[in-house]
């Protein structure tokens, strides 16, 4: 394996070297790896830099202006407001949630951030475990629809990347806290050190970082519930967290140095997670990512090595401890060469070598005796992605591929198209079709408890997915519909016999999912805004006779999402938002979910002061199977500037 893999890394160096002589053109690249041009059309959130001017596939952006007026408490409250998006939550303020973008299974979606790839290993459930507070949040993208092909193994339903906040050129911060009921309460604070003023690179645009030349940002948070009560019975669900980053950024005109690091400590009740045992669950999340970015003149190279280290340390009753108990440690780290540069006219290439490792450390305690749980596994690859994207208006184009080399697995092949017609300047018409792929997770794999069972010769999920769409926008009004179909081979699912009480991870069966997405919204000069929302599902299985799945109820056939802001005299804002799922079967709290929340908050000066309602009709609802989600809370914030 290491010599195939060699050469590999050769060839495509040399692909690297070649692409650099290509005439020269103008493109921007900003941070993130997302990819804007004066007067974009949309946003893409892509993994290579290349000259992409407007948007060939359609991308959710939600921006920190977005996310400040709205009752969020977490990451996964913000996806929750993109249709596209099912964020299942067994607990709320950021501690766990299972995502799932175009009907895909919580295994089938991609979480990056700041473009890097830092999935979990061991399992999906972690994909949202990430060392980030909202106040660390500069921008949320979900790009719907097929990504294996540029991100890797995973990006069935959709890619979500998270994008931290950088440093600017002020210097100063803020410091705030809440405080709610059932004992809740949180302080957090940032603070901005610019250390050199510099002028705006293209590299990294005033409009992300300022005009700094390099500069520092730091920030803390730490928040405490003891949990609700429903029914007048403790849920079980009590939260501690403690979340802290830096970040270092250098920049000229010509090249940019980019570090970050994040530590996120949970400790949470778990119970009905999983069992309905007063289950005890803490899990630390290390993130490490640097890259350098050079401007070549006519390319743009970027280097990159980035690490994840996650601890998840479960307990099944958190009053007698040693009757089962996991420890799963997993290490993930990654390097990677992104080039963009102009070819040939309209034409640009993007180019991406990576390598990745990953291991998992896991045992366990049985009734008291040590035992092995997941075991130790270790798995390499390396992979090489290419975009051509044709740029000229008002047709563009995307073509891509992507090899990928795996242990014990054949190579894959995978591959791309999109384009984008716009016909109007308020117009635009947009199609994408693609592969998808995923391998196992060390848990579909090696898992195995009195209830649950692994399957270590699973074969990876396939299929493959087209979309199509359009899209107006006035600048007032918006309005945006796509329609998808996407068709899966060897689908990945725990099941089981009737009657048989164990559940067993199996390549079980072969899916469609067919579906269509509706946007519309309004904004006001003075601010006023409505944004709406819709998803409608059809997902179809053809599992064995008498096999009963474990995740098939998961799959909403209805996602309705609804929000409005209202700008009021005397710097006041009020916003509300609703949400409404609808599957086709289980009990009534888990079938049919409505949820509005609602947050009023007070702009004077350096001060910031919101008032937050969740719940508010006090509906009973599940996200999960048996995890009853809190009833009405209301909750109070202050924040300063200085």
């Amino acid at each position: 394996m290491l010599r195939p893999l060699f050469c590999f890394l050769i060839l495509g160096a040399a692909g690297l070297a070649a692409a650099q002589h290509a005439p020269a053109d103008s493109f921007i690249v900003v941070d993130g790896d997302t990819l804007v041009v004066a007067a974009p059309i949309e946003v893409l959130g892509s993994r290579v830099p290349a000259a992409l001017p407007g948007a060939i596939r359609p991308v959710g952006v939600q921006t920190r202006d977005d996310l400040l007026p709205r009752p969020l408490q977490s990451v996964a409250d913000a996806l929750d407001r993109e249709p596209s998006v099912i964020a299942s939550q067994r607990q709320r303020h950021g501690v766990q949630a299972d995502l799932s973008i175009r009907g895909s299974t919580f295994e089938q979606v991609e979480v990056l951030l700041d473009g890097c790839d830092l999935s979990d290993p061991q399992t999906g459930h972690h994909l949202l475990d990430l060392p980030l507070a909202l106040q660390d949040l500069a921008r949320l993208e979900v790009m719907p629809g097929h990504g294996s092909v540029l991100y890797g193994s995973g990006a069935f339903g959709g890619t979500v990347n998270v994008v931290p906040r950088r440093p600017t050129v002020g210097r100063g911060g803020e410091v705030g806290g809440l405080g709610g009921p059932d004992g809740t309460w949180a302080v957090r604070g940032n603070l901005n050190l610019p250390l050199r003023r510099g002028e705006p690179s293209a590299l990294a645009p005033a409009a992300e970082i300022g005009a700094v030349g390099r500069g520092v940002r730091i920030s803390a948070e730490r928040f405490r519930t003891d949990g609700p009560t429903r029914d007048g019975v403790w849920s079980g669900r009590d939260a501690d967290q403690l979340i802290g980053t830096a970040r270092y950024l250098d920049s000229d005109a010509s090249r940019l140095t980019d570090v970050f690091v994040g530590l996120a400590d949970r400790s949470f009740g778990a119970r009905d997670f999983y069992t309905p045992t007063p289950a005890h669950e803490t899990t630390t999340s290390l993130v490490v990512t640097a890259r350098h970015r050079r401007d070549l003149g006519a390319a743009v190279l970027e280097a990159r090595l980035a690490g994840r280290r996650h601890r998840d340390l479960y307990v099944l009753d958190r009053t007698d401890p040693d009757r089962y108990r996991n420890d799963h440690l997993s290490r993930r780290a990654l390097a990677g060469l992104r080039l963009a540069a102009p070819v040939a006219g309209p034409w640009s290439l993007g180019a991406d070598l990576e390598a990745a490792y990953e291991d998992l450390d896991s045992d366990g305690i049985r009734a008291g005796t040590a035992a092995s749980a997941l075991g130790q596994r270790q798995r390499r690859r390396a992979a090489r992605a290419l975009e051509l994207p044709r740029s000229l208006a008002p047709v563009r184009l995307q073509l891509g591929g992507r090899l990928d080399l795996r242990d014990r697995l054949a190579p894959r092949l995978g591959g791309t198209v999109a384009g984008a017609w716009q016909p109007r300047p308020r117009w635009s018409l947009h199609a994408a079709a693609g592969t998808v792929y995923r391998v196992p997770t060390f848990t579909d794999l090696y898992y195995v408890d009195p209830y649950n069972r692994g399957n270590p010769d699973l074969r990876p999920e396939s299929g493959w997915t087209w979309d199509a769409g359009a899209r107006l926008d006035t600048g007032t009004w918006l309005a945006a519909v796509t329609y998808f179909e996407r068709y899966e081979d060897d689908l990945i699912e725990w099941a089981r016999s009737p009657g048989d009480p164990v559940w067993q991870v199996q390549n079980v069966a072969d899916a469609s999912v067919q579906g269509v997405e509706v946007r519309a919204g309004w904004e006001h000069p003075r601010g006023h805004r409505i944004l709406l929302g819709w998803q409608n599902l059809r997902k179809e299985r053809a599992f064995a006779p008498g096999t009963e799945a474990k995740y098939d109820l998961l799959t909403p056939q209805q996602h309705l999402t609804a929000s409005g802001t209202l700008e009021l005299p005397w710097r006041l804002a009020a916003t509300l938002t609703a949400r409404h799922l609808h599957r086709t079967g289980g009990t009534p709290d888990f079938r049919d979910v409505v949820v509005t929340a609602a947050r009023l908050s007070w702009v004077r000066g350096r001060w910031t002061v919101t008032l937050d309602g969740d719940n508010l009709l006090d509906r009973r609802y599940e996200d999960v199977p048996g995890a009853v989600m809190p009833g009405r809370t209301l909750s109070a914030g202050a924040t300063l500037a200085y």
